[in-house]
């Protein structure tokens, strides 16, 4: 069987939907990282403009971009989880799924709870980083022409990584429930997943 790349199979909906709070912070963080992006297809467009038409590109684009392409998978990858939209390989899982769908449901379950564990790390290996760029005022840039401040991007680094975590337990949580309540879908078809809307 060739191995296939899918969405990450989010677990199955609960039948008290909950969480309005977490749904609408991860709705709120993902709206923000594509509207940033629309800014910076706007900021890019103006530099390529300024430097074809006028010699004069604008200052700091290219220290923006690489800050901003950093903070903007940070904002959206804890709603991308929750709606089942990060990519892995599910051909073994959709085979074990089909046979025995209480096994598929703990490996799902061990997954995010690995996802969560790997999340964790990188927020305590970030989190040093944000308090040296805030204690020192480190920038970006070049005195007298562009300068931006490194600590705000470091600072939604551990957002994004701590929202990430939570959504990996949740999503684990969800998983392991529904393993040991037996309510598995039909074992041809694959497990709803719940948040996409």
């Amino acid at each position: 069987m060739s191995s296939k790349n899918n969405e990450t199979r989010a677990a199955p909906e609960s039948p008290r939907r909950g969480r309005p709070g977490w749904n609408s912070l991860t709705k709120v963080m993902d709206s923000i990282g594509t509207a940033w992006v629309f800014v910076l297809l706007i900021i890019i467009n103006l530099d390529i403009g300024g430097r074809a038409i006028f010699n004069h590109p604008i200052r700091g684009v290219p220290e923006i971009v690489s800050m901003s392409i950093v903070a903007c998978v940070f904002l959206q990858i804890a709603h991308t989880l929750k709606v089942g939209r990060l990519t892995r390989s599910e051909a073994l899982l959709g085979w074990i799924r089909k046979k025995a769908p209480a096994l598929a449901d703990f490996l799902d379950g061990l997954y995010h709870l690995i996802g969560a564990g790997l999340f964790i790390l990188l927020f305590n290996a970030s989190y040093p980083f944000f308090l040296k760029a805030w204690r020192i005022d480190e920038y970006v840039g070049a005195e007298g022409d562009f300068m931006a401040p490194v600590w705000p991007v470091k600072l939604i680094i551990l957002i994004g990584s701590a929202a990430a975590v939570i959504q990996f337990l949740i999503l684990s949580f969800q998983h392991f429930r529904q393993m040991a309540g037996g309510t598995h879908g039909p074992a041809d078809e694959p497990n709803p997943s719940p948040g996409r809307e």
